[in-house]
């Protein structure tokens, strides 16, 4: 189980060559938005305070090198702009032990849903994003988050149909459809019916590879097969279905993101936690994971950091079972 990093002559390491902005927490970058508005290039005699603040600068620095340099224009497209990935396992009520980072009751989901809405967040279609990085869209706008759902049990399909509005992307292991997740506790998969269903009602449907294994384990041959068959299957079950990958586990390395390139991917999320701008290898996009326990509020912080719940917020959070949750 994990919790969790086609375009003609595109690679996937051609977003590499440009400096990604968003590679940085959210703190890194309000320092440097902060900075740039005040026009610092360092942060002076600050910096021999602590190798931290030696290395804030430093970043001040980098990027005050890389304005100068860089078109206003382009500078807007790879600092302006960005989204956020949720991802999601589970929607049950079972809350089995040992699944607390992948389940979530179909009632939370909703009204993590419903806050997000209130506080003006706004789904990003597939479309946009693909085209976001390929240079075709110059912004996706504010706020704008993507909801996933990796593996494709069959607990998750009344839950999609119902926030068919936030244009969900459900990712399943094409080999195992209809079958059973031996990497979830045997819990039973949706089938290829089921999924035509889900894709009919505007959950888009992707490739988390035919059999779930991490790709970073598997030889050149079996990563190869495992990432275009799996296109080659959902293009016969469906057609219309989204040319992007969700590495299981969220394990992806040089090889996995150029075989997926090379397989006719657009796109692949990891698990690697952070926001998404234009600068992002778009075979590296990251996601960040709602778990058990996250009520609104975590929802509400995951889609505008990108990132996880901060240490105090875990030490404040009262201490419970997460079935109670």
């Amino acid at each position: 189980m994990g919790d969790h990093g086609e375009g003609g002559d595109r690679s996937p390491s051609a977003a590499a060559a440009v400096d990604d902005w968003y590679d940085a927490p959210w703190r890194t970058r309000l320092l440097r938005r902060v900075a740039g508005g005040l026009g610092l290039r360092s942060l002076g005699p600050l910096a021999r305070l602590s190798p931290r603040l030696a290395g804030a600068s430093a970043d001040l620095a980098h990027w005050r090198a890389v304005r100068d340099r860089t078109p206003d224009e382009e500078w807007r497209r790879l600092t302006a702009s960005s989204y956020s990935v949720l991802v999601y396992h589970r929607f049950s009520d079972d809350l089995k032990p040992g699944q607390e980072r992948i389940v979530i009751s179909p009632r939370r989901f909703r009204r993590q849903l419903r806050a997000l809405r209130l506080f003006g967040f706004r789904p990003l279609p597939a479309t946009e994003l693909i085209a976001f990085h390929a240079g075709d869209l110059a912004a996706v706008g504010r706020r704008r988050i993507v909801v996933t759902v990796d593996d494709g049990t069959a607990d998750c399909l009344e839950s999609l149909q119902a926030a068919a509005d936030w244009l969900p992307q459900l990712f399943v292991p094409t080999a195992a459809v209809g079958g059973t997740a031996d990497w979830i506790d045997g819990e039973p998969l949706a089938t290829w019916d089921e999924l035509r269903m889900l894709r009919a009602s505007g959950t888009e449907i992707g490739s988390h590879t035919r059999h779930h294994q991490r790709m970073t384990e598997l030889p050149p041959p079996a990563l190869a097969e495992s990432l275009a068959g799996s296109r080659e299957d959902l293009q016969r079950e469906m057609p219309d279905s989204l040319d992007v990958v969700a590495y299981p586990h969220g394990a992806h390395d040089d090889e996995s993101c150029a075989a997926a390139a090379a397989a006719g991917f657009l796109a692949g999320y990891t698990t690697e936690k952070g926001r998404n701008g234009a600068g992002t290898d778009p075979f590296r996009l990251r996601r960040v994971s709602i778990h058990a326990a996250d009520g609104a509020l975590a929802a509400l912080w995951k889609a505008t950091t990108g990132e996880a719940l901060p240490v105090y917020w875990l030490r404040l959070r009262r201490t419970r079972p997460y079935q109670s949750a």
